[in-house]
């Protein structure tokens, strides 16, 4: 399967040019995950950048029963942003709700490409800046 096409749909790369999407679409890995797999675990490193290829995951916080549950992520929506800025330990779980197919970046792929073509760094800004306004007013 071509994951150029569905990286080209996604907001975090649209903006960029075929060639650039091409290359990209080289240095993904594909992973995909079954109904209730942790995608990625609360605490753990993060070394990647993750975009949503097909189905659904939850995002949620806690190590108790109940977690609680941050939101959904679907196809286009990416995560793990901050493993491209620093070294920083998973500040949540994110969990497949479905069957799930997720491109990933490892960090140092991305960075290299975010020094190339810095536009790519407006939808991470925008994304961050959102999960900070939804922790101010949701507070865990």
């Amino acid at each position: 399967m071509d994951l150029g096409p569905m990286l080209a749909n996604t907001p975090l790369l649209g903006g960029l040019d075929q060639r650039t999407i091409r290359e990209l679409a080289g240095r993904a890995q594909k992973r995909s995950y079954a109904p209730g797999e942790a995608i990625v675990s609360e605490d753990a490193p993060g070394s990647a950048l993750y975009v949503i290829l097909s189905g659904h995951a939850e995002v949620e916080r806690g190590h108790g029963d109940p977690t609680e549950r941050l939101g959904v992520l679907g196809p286009g929506d990416f995560f793990g942003e901050l493993a491209l800025i620093e070294e920083h330990p998973r500040t949540a779980t994110v969990r497949a709700t479905e069957p799930t197919e997720c491109a990933l970046f490892m960090a140092w792929d991305f960075n290299a490409l975010l020094k190339e073509h810095p536009r790519i760094a407006i939808p991470i800004m925008h994304a961050l800046i959102g999960r900070l306004h939804r922790r101010e007013h949701h507070p865990g």
